[in-house]
C-alpha cells in the first residue's frame, strides 16, 4: 500500500513537472498564441446562415489583409483614407501590438463581417504567419461564397506566387523549420489560389495615386450595385411573369404593346424589369426607359426619342436630329425590338415613342406600366395586364426577407408578422419598406410600430412610408428629401459630392455616401446598376408633402421649391422685405409660360444652395428673364441653367462652395474675367453653347472631374490651364467645329474618356494622358 502510493506521488510530481516543460519548449518553438491555427467561431461554420446573409448584415464592407512594414505607411493607409471618404467601411488594423487570442478572435470576427477582402500582396506578405492565417481564412470563406477576395499585386509580379525560388516559396520554405508541413501546405494553397485570382497590379499603373482611385472604384461600383432594391421584390414573381408572358405571346411574328396596370406601389416596375432581362436575348435591340414620366418632364421628347434609340442601337453617336419621331420610326421597322417603358402618366408621352404598330419591326414587343388605364385605352392598347397585391403567404415571405433576412419569420415573431403584413394590403413598397424599418428592432418597437399602422387612418402605403421617414435621423431625413425632390435619377456619385457641401456637421466634413447606404437598406431609396438613385413617386409626394407641410400658404417658407406658381409668387411678385428661406429651387418650365424675376430678389436670398432651370421648348429659347441678380448668391453650390439668356455670369459671382456648373445650350461667349475660386468644383457642363469664345481660367479648379464642351462651335482654343486639372477623368469636345489646338504636354493623369469627334478643324494631337481608354 506504501509502495503504491510512493509510485504515485512521484508519478503526480513528474506530470506536473513536465507539462511546464513542454509548454515552455512549444513556446519556443512557437511563439504566437497556438490557437491561431483553428479557431472559428461558430458564425464562420454554420452553413445555413450562409443562405440568408444579406448586406444589412455586414458590418465592414471591406477587410484590408496586409504586411504593416511593407505597406501600411504609404499604400495601405491612402486607400483606407480613400475607402471612408467614398461612405466604405472598411477594417484596417493599425495598431502596432502583438497578436494575442484577443485580438486574433477580433480579426477572425471582422473577416467573418465584411462583404469583401482586399489582400494587398507585398514581398514581405508571406514572412508573416498571422498574414498567412488571415489569408486562409479569406480563401475558404470566398470558396464559399461568403465573401469576394480581391488581390492587389504591391510591387510584385502575380506569377511570384507560384515560382518554385520566388519570396512566397523561400518564406515558406522558413516557416516549414517552426511549423509543421500540414499547416505550411494550407498556407501554400491559399496563396495558390490568390494567384489565380484576377486583381489589381501596382506595376501597371504609373502611380500609386491611380491603383486607389481604381480600386475604391471598383469596390463603389461593385457595393452600391449589390445593394439595389431591383430585385427585391421578386416574391411571386412567376404568377405575373406567366401571365405578362401570354399576353406578349412570344412565338407570334406581329408586333405588340401589353400594358401592365396598377396602383402605386404595386410592383409594375418591378415586373417589367424582370420581363425584360428575362426576354431581351429574344430580340435585335432592348431599350427599359426608367420613369419615363420623369424623363419626359425634365429632358422633353426630342432628348427621350434620342436615349431610346441610342439603347437600342447600342451607338452614342446619334445626331441631334436622330429625335425627330419620324427618323425613329426609319431606324426602327425593320428591326425586332424590345421597348420597356416604364411610368408614363400621359397618352402623349407614348404618341411620342410608340405612336404606332408600324414604326417596328416584326416581333417587336412594347411593354407600358402606367397607373391610370385610360392612358391605355386611349392609345389602343389592346392587351392589358392588372397588377393585384400580395396574398398573405407571399407579402409575409416578403416581409421576413426584409425583416429577419430569412425567407419566413422566427415562430416567435410570426404572430406579429402577419399583424404588420395584413395592415399593409399586400403592397410590395410598403411591405419592403416596414420590413426594413423593424429589422433588428426590439419587440416593444415592433408592437409600437404596429399600433401605429393600426391607429392611422391614412393608406397602408402612407402609414408604413411615413413611420419610416419618422425613425430617420436628421441627417437621414434631409439627405431623403434633397434626393426625392431634386436629384431623383441623378448619378451617386455627383449627387453626394454636392449633398458634401450642402450639409454642415459640425467642424468634420460630411459624407452623405453613408446615408444614402442607409435609405437604400431601409428601401427608401433604390439605386440602378448605372448608380443612378431612384425614388418611388409614392416616397417622392411623401417627401414634398412633408416639406409643404405647414408652409401651403406661405411657399417662401420652404426649403424647396419646384411648383411654377410658387416659384413665380416667390420669384416675381412683391412679397414684401420678408427673407426668403428656401434652399433649393427647381423648375422645368411649363409651355407657353414666362418667367420674369425681380431684378433684387436673390438679395433675400441667403441661403439658396441650388438653382435649377429647365427649358424644354423647342428650339432651346429662353422664357426665363433676369436682368441680373446671381451676384447675391454666396452660397450657391449647384447652379443648372438650360438656355441662360445672358452673354456671361456676373462679375461678381461667387463660385467658392460651387460643386457643379451646368449651362447648357446657352448664349454665353464667356463665363468671367481672371482667376475664380474654383477648389469645390467638380462638373462644368457647357454642351451645345454655339457663341462660346473662351473657356474661363481653371487653374484653381484642380477637383475637377468632368469638362463637357460638346457643340462649342465658336471655341478655338482650349486653356492652358487645363494642365492644372490632375483629377480631370473626362473632357468631350465632340463638335467643336473651330477648335484647332490642344495644349501640349499637359499629362492628365487621371483622363480616362476624351471625345474629339468632328472636331474637324483640329490641327494636332498631342500627348494628353497614359490612361485614355476612349
Amino acid at each position: 500500500m506504501e509502495i503504491s502510493f510512493l509510485h504515485l506521488t512521484v508519478f503526480v510530481f513528474l506530470a506536473f513537472l513536465l507539462v511546464p516543460l513542454r509548454r515552455f519548449r512549444d513556446f519556443l518553438k512557437k511563439p504566437e498564441t497556438p490557437q491561431l491555427r483553428t479557431h472559428v467561431p461558430s458564425s464562420v461554420s454554420s452553413a445555413a446562415e450562409d443562405e440568408s446573409r444579406g448586406r444589412s448584415l455586414w458590418k465592414y464592407d471591406v477587410f484590408l489583409s496586409f504586411r504593416g512594414i511593407d505597406s501600411r505607411r504609404y499604400f495601405v493607409s491612402h486607400l483606407y483614407e480613400a475607402l471612408t471618404k467614398e461612405g466604405i467601411k472598411a477594417f484596417h488594423d493599425d495598431r502596432e501590438l502583438p497578436r494575442g487570442g484577443f485580438i486574433w478572435e477580433e480579426l477572425v470576427k471582422a473577416i467573418d463581417e465584411s462583404r469583401f477582402a482586399v489582400v494587398v500582396l507585398s514581398e514581405g506578405y508571406a514572412t508573416s504567419r498571422w498574414c498567412l492565417e488571415e489569408l486562409s481564412l479569406i480563401v475558404d470563406l470566398a470558396s464559399k461564397k461568403r465573401l469576394d477576395l480581391i488581390p492587389v499585386f504591391l510591387d510584385i509580379d502575380p506569377s511570384e506566387l507560384k515560382r518554385r525560388n520566388g519570396c512566397f516559396e523561400k518564406a515558406l520554405a522558413k516557416h516549414e523549420v517552426r511549423y509543421d508541413l500540414e499547416t505550411v501546405d494550407r498556407w501554400r494553397r491559399a496563396l495558390a489560389e490568390v494567384g489565380n485570382i484576377s486583381g489589381w497590379d501596382s506595376k501597371t499603373r504609373s502611380e500609386e495615386a491611380v491603383l486607389v482611385q481604381e480600386v475604391v472604384r471598383d469596390l463603389s461600383n461593385r457595393l452600391f450595385s449589390q445593394s439595389s432594391s431591383d430585385s427585391d421584390g421578386l416574391v411571386g414573381i412567376m404568377p405575373h411573369m406567366r401571365s405578362v408572358e401570354s399576353l406578349l405571346s412570344m412565338d407570334s411574328g406581329d408586333v405588340r404593346m401589353v400594358g401592365i396596370w396598377g396602383m402605386g406601389g404595386i410592383g409594375k416596375s418591378t415586373i417589367a424589369k424582370f420581363v425584360c432581362k428575362r426576354l431581351s436575348s429574344k430580340f435585335d435591340g432592348v431599350c427599359f426607359l426608367e420613369n419615363a414620366k420623369m424623363e419626359f418632364e425634365q429632358y422633353g421628347s426630342s432628348h427621350t426619342r434620342q436615349k431610346v434609340l441610342r439603347e437600342i442601337l447600342r451607338r452614342k453617336d446619334l445626331n441631334s436630329w436622330d429625335g425627330d419621331s419620324g427618323v425613329m420610326r426609319q431606324r426602327l421597322r425593320g428591326k425586332s425590338i424590345l421597348l420597356v417603358i416604364d411610368n408614363v402618366d400621359n397618352v402623349e408621352q407614348l404618341q411620342e415613342l410608340v405612336g404606332s404598330l408600324e414604326w417596328f419591326g416584326p416581333g417587336s414587343r412594347i411593354v407600358i406600366t402606367t397607373r391610370d388605364k385610360r392612358v391605355l385605352e386611349q392609345h389602343d392598347v389592346e392587351y392589358i395586364y392588372e397588377v393585384k397585391p400580395l396574398r398573405t403567404t407571399q407579402a409575409l415571405m416578403l416581409f421576413s426577407k426584409h425583416a429577419f433576412k430569412q425567407p419566413r419569420p422566427p415562430k416567435d415573431s410570426a404572430e406579429l408578422s402577419i399583424d404588420i403584413v395584413k395592415q399593409l394590403d399586400g403592397l410590395p413598397l410598403a411591405i419592403r419598406v416596414a420590413g426594413a424599418a423593424l429589422y433588428r428592432r426590439d419587440i416593444a418597437d415592433w408592437e409600437y410600430y404596429l399600433d401605429l399602422l393600426r391607429t392611422n387612418v391614412n393608406s397602408s402605403v402612407s402609414k408604413a412610408l411615413g413611420e419610416s421617414f419618422e425613425a430617420l435621423n436628421n441627417e437621414e431625413k434631409l439627405i431623403f428629401l434633397y434626393v426625392a425632390c431634386c436629384f431623383n435619377g441623378k448619378h451617386m456619385h455627383g449627387v453626394s459630392r454636392v449633398l458634401d457641401l450642402f450639409i454642415v456637421s459640425g467642424h468634420r466634413p460630411f459624407r452623405s455616401t453613408l446615408s444614402i447606404k442607409t435609405l437604400i437598406e431601409k428601401c427608401l431609396i433604390s439605386i440602378s446598376t448605372t448608380k443612378r438613385l431612384w425614388v418611388h413617386d409614392l416616397l417622392q409626394d411623401m417627401a414634398r408633402s412633408i416639406i409643404c407641410e405647414g408652409k401651403e400658404e406661405n411657399p417662401w417658407k420652404r426649403k424647396m421649391l419646384w411648383n411654377f406658381m410658387d416659384i413665380n409668387n416667390v420669384l416675381c411678385e412683391n412679397m414684401g422685405s420678408e427673407a426668403i428661406e428656401v434652399e433649393s429651387l427647381l423648375l422645368d418650365m411649363p409651355k407657353g409660360k414666362e418667367l420674369c424675376i425681380s431684378p433684387a430678389i436673390f438679395e433675400r436670398m441667403y441661403n439658396l444652395k441650388l438653382l435649377k432651370f429647365y427649358n424644354n421648348s423647342t428650339g432651346g429659347e429662353s422664357k426665363i428673364c433676369m436682368p441680373n441678380g446671381l451676384v447675391y448668391l454666396p452660397m450657391l453650390r449647384y447652379l443648372h441653367w438650360q438656355a441662360y439668356s445672358l452673354k456671361s455670369l456676373p462679375s461678381r459671382f461667387c463660385t467658392t462652395y460651387l460643386v457643379e456648373l451646368n449651362l447648357p445650350n446657352s448664349s454665353v461667349e464667356t463665363l468671367w474675367n481672371g482667376t475664380q475660386d474654383l477648389g469645390n468644383l467638380r462638373r462644368m457642363n457647357l454642351r451645345g453653347c454655339r457663341r462660346l469664345l473662351e473657356v474661363p481660367n481653371l487653374s484653381k479648379a484642380t477637383g475637377l472631374e468632368k469638362l463637357i464642351l460638346d457643340n462649342c462651335e465658336s471655341l478655338v482654343d482650349l486653356t492652358d490651364s487645363v494642365r492644372h486639372l490632375n483629377n480631370l477623368g473626362v473632357l468631350e469636345l465632340s463638335g467643336c467645329k473651330k477648335l484647332k489646338n490642344l495644349p501640349n504636354n499637359i499629362n492628365l493623369r487621371l483622363l480616362r474618356t476624351l471625345h474629339l469627334e468632328r472636331c474637324s478643324s483640329l490641327e494636332d494631337f498631342p500627348f494628353l494622358s497614359k490612361m485614355l481608354t476612349t
